[in-house]
């Protein structure tokens, strides 16, 4: 048959990661990891979890951002609406990720307001609105990408 067009349609994408795996990570391989496995919710919890540690590390928020962690957790927020734990999670992640108050810090918070962060986050703190940790770290993520100098 020839060139081989289509067979890729018959190689079975990587198996999801485990979460032993997902914690050794660093940003760009739990952001990719988030972004390709975003459907299953055990990966996307451990992907955001993750990447708020890792954002931690005040370094680490600007690679996170390049990576595409913001997009891929608010991917994850929308994927998962019903799994407070995604929704928890990919809050942090939020949080961590658009920390600072430096302008790179603020770009970050309005690159997650144009990725629909926002929408997201309001979106969990309703349907989890028995749910502690969801409304506590929706909160804050709300704070984290809403606060800016204009």
């Amino acid at each position: 048959s020839g060139s081989g067009s289509g067979s890729a349609a018959h190689v079975p994408a990587a198996a999801p990661p485990s979460d032993a795996e997902v914690r050794a990570m660093d940003v760009a391989a739990a952001a990719a990891t988030l972004r390709v496995h975003v459907s299953v919710s055990r990966v996307a919890v451990a992907a955001c979890k993750r990447l708020a540690n890792l954002c931690l590390e005040v370094q680490n928020r600007q690679l996170a951002a390049e990576a595409g962690a913001i997009e891929a957790a608010v991917a994850a927020m929308q994927a998962h609406p019903q799994v407070a734990e995604v929704q928890q999670q990919g809050c942090v992640a939020l949080v961590n990720v658009c920390s600072g108050t430096d302008a790179a810090g603020r770009a970050r918070s309005q690159r997650a307001a144009v990725a629909g962060a926002i929408e997201a986050v309001v979106a969990a703190l309703q349907a989890h609105p028995q749910v502690e940790d969801v409304q506590k770290m929706g909160c804050w993520a709300l704070r984290n990408v809403c606060s800016g100098t204009d």
